[in-house]
């Protein structure tokens, strides 16, 4: 933050004033807020803010009323405006009003709440921008690598299969020209031979006519009969034109490639067809096996609920018996408490019969010991 220029307290005018009062619009040093400003009773509601937290915010001029040219003391509640003492008396006679205060810190509150709900914006922005940096980006890299890769070795295995073909008509070509560069060889080495033996024989005949001597001439005629004769019977070897390396069919090479690029594929195709049938297959016998696992546990179940049932009504059977044998205690209870009870009952009146007798006998003992008594009186 920029330093604040020092300003003097305007109660003093010798301290340094460190506060300001937005409400007397004086600059205040601690001691006097403390000793002045904060002793007089209506000055004790001041907003008072400090200078050094605040900056130069707090010396901005406070907006005032257009029309009166007087500070703001209402908020208008009909109007929703601010209003001075004289609008109240004018314009807004009778309207409701209220603290400036409480309106500001109400909308404080939703200015919060609109920061909270700006904040998560801003935060959902942040994830998207992330999301781009991120995972958009890495999605579209790996796409393209993806789409690149496929492209790279769908065409290496199209130069593969045509270098295939190509090395196969080099071959041809090379093979070939091996081969007629042999035989030419050949046949340069035959006719060198002969070409020698000719100019051979060729000079031989030179020299003998170069002979001037009758006799010489004729001893060394004779003597050449033999290359004589084979010159005459001699048959001129044919020198035969090198075979041709028929003409390149671009037609069938191209067709070729194209034949096995079809086949390659459509291999590739195929076993795809066949391992989708094979899984298909698999799936169908895991679902039969299925199918008869749970035919099994349905018959296990079966079973279950028929021993279930079995059970249920041997209980039901044991309940029913000892009902009926609960129902015939009870009968016997109830005959019993009968029996008990006329029992009772009889012995009572035994009992009593038995009181009353001798109740009688006692009354009778009575009477007749005061007849004895009376007749030993008398006597006496």
């Amino acid at each position: 933050m920029a330093q604040i220029p020092a300003r003097k307290c305007g109660f003093c005018n010798k301290e340094v004033g460190d506060l300001f009062c937005e409400d007397c619009h004086r600059i205040l040093c601690v001691k006097c807020r403390q000793d002045v400003h904060d002793k007089v009773p209506f000055l004790q509601d001041h907003k008072v803010t400090n200078i050094q937290k605040e900056g130069n915010r707090v010396f901005r001029p406070q907006p005032v009323c257009e029309t009166h040219k007087n500070q703001f003391l209402y908020y208008c509640s009909k109007c929703e405006c601010l209003t001075c003492a004289e609008c109240m008396t004018s314009n807004h006679n009778e309207h409701k009003t209220e603290k400036i205060k409480t309106v500001a810190d109400t909308c404080r509150q939703t200015v919060i709440q609109y920061i909270e709900k700006i904040k998560t914006k801003v935060e959902v922005a942040k994830k998207k921008l992330e999301t781009i940096d991120t995972e958009h980006s890495a999605q579209i890299k790996s796409d393209c690598e993806s789409y690149v890769s496929k492209v790279t070795i769908t065409s290496g295995e199209l130069h593969e299969i045509i270098d295939r073909f190509k090395q196969i008509h080099m071959t041809t070509a090379s093979d070939f020209k091996e081969i007629e560069n042999q035989d030419l060889h050949n046949k340069g080495a035959f006719f060198k031979r002969r070409h020698d033996e000719i100019a051979d024989r060729l000079l031989k005949f030179e020299n003998l006519l170069q002979e001037t001597n009758d006799c010489i001439f004729l001893t060394q005629w004779k003597a050449l009969q033999t290359d004589v004769q084979i010159t005459d019977e001699e048959i001129e070897d044919p020198l035969g034109c090198p075979r041709k390396l028929g003409l390149f069919n671009q037609s069938n090479f191209t067709r070729s490639v194209i034949e096995e690029i079809d086949e390659t594929f459509q291999m590739r195709l195929k076993e795809k067809e066949q391992t989708v049938f094979r899984l298909t297959q698999g799936m169908d016998a895991l679902k039969d096996e299925l199918k008869e696992k749970q035919q099994q546990i349905d018959n296990q179940s079966k079973e279950t609920v028929d021993n279930a049932k079995k059970i249920t009504t041997q209980f039901e059977n044991k309940i029913q018996y000892l009902e009926a044998e609960l129902k015939t205690a009870t009968k016997e209870k109830y005959e019993s408490q009968r029996v008990m009870k006329n029992i009772k009952k009889r012995l009572d009146e035994v009992m009593e019969q038995n009181d009353r007798e001798q109740e009688e006998n006692s009354m009778k003992t009575k009477h007749h010991t005061k007849t004895k008594k009376g007749i030993r009186h008398r006597k006496e």
